[in-house]
């Protein structure tokens, strides 16, 4: 299966994620930290940026010298494509759940990070992030992985990458596809300002939330992300206690998951309900990572390409959607930036 994998992942990348081109920055580093892991001088941990759903293909297919031990959300294979639902497994990935214990998975990956079979692949900012040039906060664990390595008595390498995408399309051509999705005309000035205005507006009324213009773009964001999940949370009969939104989305989306696709069975209303509050936690889940002020600096078009794409997903979100419909346009070149160890 896994040299099957590395034969038909560039098809599968041009074909299926619509990537025509994957460059690897500083491969040197890679190569040579991967020769160390063969000759059985290290544990190596991957630690990638995770900024897009088509991050792990492509660095299964960037990394092709040997296998990867990947881990994933274990809500993933729910909402995933066949290929993904099919692959994962069979390739020996590991289903984690954030904020959560499992025992069984703990104990699988100390015995892999001991034994050492494969460098293990993981994104400490805890899921998807739409952003390539901004690194959200790390989550707890890498820590815990590079220690159980080191109980095997040889050296522990963590290696960052950073993955990043090239859109074709022009940022006056994203911005007409967002004024088609959100029937709303833009002004010939300060466009992307009032298309992040209308966005949020646009969310305010789809739920039926509290929206102030008044007030800074930000805390706009915040108290809209924060409704949806009351209300969530309100549906699914969870306490936040304070809890970051992180971890409220997180523990909003397993609670949909279980009732939808867990063992024990739920009636059709108690499945409507998680499917609604699923919902809250699908607008959330890139709602809360929009940032205006992102798009000013270095590479200024690319990053406000980014934010078009996130704000066409809100929309994509309100309707239904996943990061499984959301729209990313064909013919994009894949970069994988290799960092210090």
């Amino acid at each position: 299966m896994r040299a099957l994998v590395r034969m038909i992942g560039p098809w599968y990348l041009h074909l299926g994620e619509g990537i025509k081109g994957l460059e690897i920055h500083r491969k040197q580093v890679l190569d040579q930290e991967l020769t160390a892991f063969l000759q059985g001088k290290q544990r190596l941990i991957i630690a990638f940026r995770h900024t897009a759903k088509e991050d792990a293909p492509v660095i299964l297919v960037g990394v092709k010298q040997l296998h990867l031990r990947f881990l994933y959300g274990r809500d993933v294979l729910n909402w995933a494509g066949k290929v993904t639902r099919f692959l994962f497994p069979r390739l020996g990935f590991v289903a984690v759940q954030n904020r959560f214990s499992n025992r069984e998975g703990i104990e699988l990956l100390k015995r892999e990070l001991k034994e050492g079979r494969f460098p293990l692949c993981l994104a400490p900012e805890g899921q998807v992030t739409y952003h390539m040039f901004h690194c959200a906060k790390l989550q707890a664990g890498l820590a815990s992985f590079a220690l159980w390595a080191m109980e095997s008595g040889k050296d522990v390498t963590i290696l960052p990458i950073a993955t990043g995408y090239e859109y074709p399309p022009t940022l006056g051509e994203l911005l007409s596809l967002w004024q088609q999705k959100s029937s709303h005309a833009l002004a010939a000035a300060n466009t992307l300002d009032e298309a992040f205005d209308h966005t949020l507006s646009l969310v305010a009324r789809a739920f039926g939330l509290e929206d102030s213009k008044d007030r800074p773009l930000i805390e706009r964001r915040d108290s809209l992300c924060n409704q949806l999940l009351e209300k969530g949370e309100a549906l699914a009969g969870i306490e936040h206690s304070g809890s970051s939104t992180l971890d409220r989305l997180f523990a909003l989306r397993y609670a949909g998951q279980d009732i939808l696709f867990g063992a024990v069975p739920f009636d059709q209303a108690r499945k409507d309900e998680a499917s609604t509050f699923l919902t809250y936690s699908q607008v959330v889940d890139v709602l809360e990572y929009l940032d205006r002020e992102y798009g000013e600096g270095r590479d200024e078009e690319t990053r406000q390409k980014e934010l078009v794409l996130n704000l066409l997903d809100v929309i994509n979100r309100i309707e239904g959607g996943s990061i499984n419909t959301r729209y990313s346009p064909k013919g994009k070149r894949a970069h994988l930036l290799i960092g210090e160890p």
